[in-house]
């Protein structure tokens, strides 16, 4: 997460939307970096709504929020070629010996075993508090509109060259039948990408 207090804008670091690579490149022109611990780091709208701007400021008035958002199918397959990494074999959080459709299938488990136990999306970008959304969320694969957003709002060329922190280059295979259940079991995964620029 980045704040430019100086620009009223706020980063949100959604996990595997490629931040990382934002924070190393624009941490210099931001007033506060969040880089650990990770919690801190991606922290959701409504964690810093609620203990950190109280901190900053009595007003959250004037300050917008931006964040990428992925689609939730491609958000899931990062997640799970992440954990296929081979120095996490043997971790109760590793996707080794285990398909694409079974990661999907207890990710959506009421209580997801530690391997597909990864989140929401929505849960970061939105809030039942005031501002309740990023009101800035670009899609993972328009970085051209989010970077000029961002050079435009932050008066400075943005262009992160470095891709950091990525997931293994595993060629994504998912079944309709998968993808079907994915729609309909995260409705509100597929709205919030359905909204995003």
């Amino acid at each position: 997460m980045m704040i430019f207090w100086r620009r009223s804008l706020v980063m949100l670091s959604v996990p595997k939307t490629g931040t990382h690579s934002y924070i190393d490149h624009l941490q210099d022109q931001a007033d506060i970096v969040f880089k650990h611990p990770q919690n801190m780091k991606h922290m959701g709208l409504r964690k810093f709504t609620r203990r950190v701007l109280p901190v900053l400021s009595d007003t959250a008035g004037n300050l917008d929020y931006f964040a990428f958002i992925r689609h939730p199918s491609d958000w899931l397959w990062s997640w799970y070629s992440y954990r296929s990494r081979p120095e996490i074999k043997n971790r109760p959080s590793s996707t080794a010996g285990i398909t694409f459709s079974d990661f999907i299938r207890a990710h959506l488990e009421e209580h997801p075993p530690a391997y597909a136990s990864v989140g929401r999306q929505s849960s970061l970008i939105e809030s039942t508090d005031p501002p309740f959304m990023v009101n800035n969320l670009y899609k993972y694969d328009n970085k051209n509109a989010a970077n000029q957003y961002l050079s435009e709002r932050l008066g400075v060329s943005v262009s992160p060259e470095k891709m950091l922190n990525k997931s293994p280059d595993l060629e994504k295979n998912i079944s309709r039948q998968d993808l079907l259940l994915l729609e309909m079991q995260l409705a509100k995964e597929f709205e919030l990408y359905a909204l995003a620029k």
